[in-house]
């Protein structure tokens, strides 16, 4: 199981290249289920994933990037 404790020192997207955290969309590719990593696509990339208030992401969510831990993005779902 995936310990959202570990987040209580999330680091800033890319500290070196602050223009980058301009964009913070992304998207879920792998269902994200409470506590459990799942997969995100950010930056034309593929991140492991965890959401922020531990609820379930189908994929084809819509999230922000709200910050890092290694190579795990902490997202949360876009509301519209």
């Amino acid at each position: 199981m995936f310990n959202l404790k570990s987040f209580q020192k999330v680091q800033p997207l890319n500290p070196f290249y602050p223009g980058l955290l301009a964009q913070t969309k992304g998207y879920v590719e792998q269902a994200i289920n409470p506590n459990r990593r799942g997969r995100v696509r950010y930056q034309s990339t593929y991140w492991f994933g965890i959401c922020a208030d531990a609820r379930s992401l189908p994929p084809g969510t819509e999230v922000t990037v709200l910050g890092r831990r290694g190579n795990t993005l902490l997202v949360q779902p876009i509301v519209s």
